[in-house]
């Protein structure tokens, strides 16, 4: 992967990484850590296409603890509150390629960033935000 594929994905880490902190902000917890706490390091991903070319984006992720033990209808309203903001800010919502019933979404919005939300069963709910894909020139 060139440099200037990369360098480009990396250029846009500021809007992902704002992003993930207005997501960060709908959850409603009393006593929600700070987003810095819970993010996972940026980074670079590959993207697939079915060109040759290199292509890759930037991510950031975060997970949210909601409760000390498993509670599924509070991870789910935590989830939710995510998922209704994206909805009232025009991400559209992504067929889900899972099984029915998988309780994980995916969004995008008119500039091709996704975020996908998942809920892990285990009190935990995931934010991944990942910025378009940049194909190197060429």
């Amino acid at each position: 992967m060139s440099g200037t594929a990369e360098d480009a994905a990396r250029a846009q880490q500021p809007q992902v990484r704002a992003i993930l902190e207005t997501l960060w902000d709908q959850f409603d917890l009393p006593d929600k850590p700070d987003l810095e706490e819970q993010m996972a390091p940026g980074s670079l991903r590959a993207c697939l296409f079915t060109t040759a070319s290199d292509s890759t984006s930037w991510a950031e992720t975060a997970r949210l603890r909601v409760a000390e033990d498993k509670d599924p209808e509070l991870e789910a309203q935590q989830a939710q509150l995510a998922r209704d903001w994206l909805q009232q800010n025009g991400w559209e919502e992504l067929d889900n390629p899972a099984p029915e019933g998988d309780l994980v979404s995916y969004h995008q919005n008119a500039e091709g960033f996704r975020v996908t939300i998942t809920p892990w069963g285990d009190a935990r709910v995931q934010v991944d935000v990942q910025s378009p894909c940049v194909a190197d020139e060429g």
